[in-house]
């Protein structure tokens, strides 16, 4: 009996060997055949260390400037804050960069320090040739601007957060492991599910299944296919996973940091952090300017809350940048 059963598991085994060593064979011939997709498919390149930059510049010319830095992890910033980048246009010149690793931008072999990372976005800036400009950041982005303003102070005017990532943030930890293990694992469990083409099958001719934006939102066809594509080919690659690794120390490099007095920061906190850390909203107080220029207001809502409060947040950017 049990020898019949082992036999049966055996087979069993193989078969799950077979489809999944199929499914990457299927997977890596889908991603060759996309790749061409992709060549150019928004945005402008900006050289960088000898890389290449993916930059994406809308809006008024004679407006302020504003840079605007996703969370980790996105596939493609430009795509994802496309419609936060559209609704500012109307009255400023937004740039959407995408860091190394990111979109359309090159890969790199450089560690992901806060440090390196910063420096990298502010000489795509500089190359651009803005000199003085607010900075806009979404989560992890939200970290890298405090470390910008305080690196650049003399050319950081303002900055708005979006539930942004700040220092301390990993000194209370709500789960049983830690904040940055849980991106770790999610990370690779979706690296996986892409590279077996899993992610890409329960996609297919959905494409809106295989991204994380705001589908209110009337992208056309093909940035969702290019989206869906770099969701399934490009997400956690890795520099990512490398940007992963040096996450602990990245929010440690910028403890005790506030924003410089001239900074005036306008920041949103999500409601579901605020109930999942008690110290969330008051990590947000501690880096704003010592001279009280900064404000903290809290919406209803989770971590991406330039998906649901969108016009509410432009609204109030519209206060803010002069």
């Amino acid at each position: 009996m049990w020898k019949k059963i082992r036999k049966v598991l055996k087979w069993l085994l193989i078969l799950l060997v077979a489809i999944i060593l199929l499914g990457i064979i299927v997977n890596l011939i889908c991603k060759l055949l996309a790749k061409s997709k992709l060549q150019d498919a928004y945005g402008q390149a900006v050289t960088v260390d000898g890389k290449s930059m993916r930059v994406d510049i809308r809006g008024n010319g004679e407006g302020p400037v504003i840079i605007l830095l996703s969370g980790f992890g996105c596939a493609s910033p430009v795509l994802e804050l496309e419609p936060l980048s559209a609704a500012l246009s109307q009255d400023y010149l937004v740039v959407t960069v995408e860091p190394f690793g990111y979109g359309l931008s090159d890969g790199t072999d450089k560690d992901r320090t806060i440090e390196n990372i910063v420096s990298e976005l502010h000489s795509c800036v500089e190359t651009l040739g803005y000199e003085e400009y607010y900075l806009m950041g979404h989560s992890i982005g939200g970290l890298y601007s405090l470390y910008w303003a305080n690196q650049y102070p003399q050319e950081v005017i303002g900055y708005i957060g979006i539930d942004p990532s700040v220092p301390g943030m990993n000194d209370e930890q709500p789960f049983p492991i830690s904040v940055s293990a849980i991106n770790k694992l999610s990370g690779y469990l979706t690296k996986v599910m892409n590279v077996v083409g899993l992610n890409r099958l329960l996609s297919a001719g959905h494409p809106e299944k295989a991204i994380y934006a705001d589908t209110s939102y009337p992208y056309t066809q093909q940035e969702l296919e290019v989206f869906r594509i770099l969701s399934l080919d490009n997400a956690y690659n890795s520099t990512v996973i490398n940007e992963i690794n040096h996450l602990d120390v990245n929010v440690e490099t910028a403890r005790g940091m506030r924003f410089p007095d001239h900074v005036s920061v306008l920041e949103f906190v999500s409601s579901s952090n605020c109930d999942l850390m008690s110290s969330w909203e008051q990590l947000h107080h501690d880096v704003l300017p010592e001279n009280g220029r900064g404000e903290v207001i809290r919406l209803e809502g989770s971590h991406y809350l330039h998906f649901e409060y969108l016009d509410q947040i432009v609204e109030y950017a519209k206060d803010w940048v002069k």
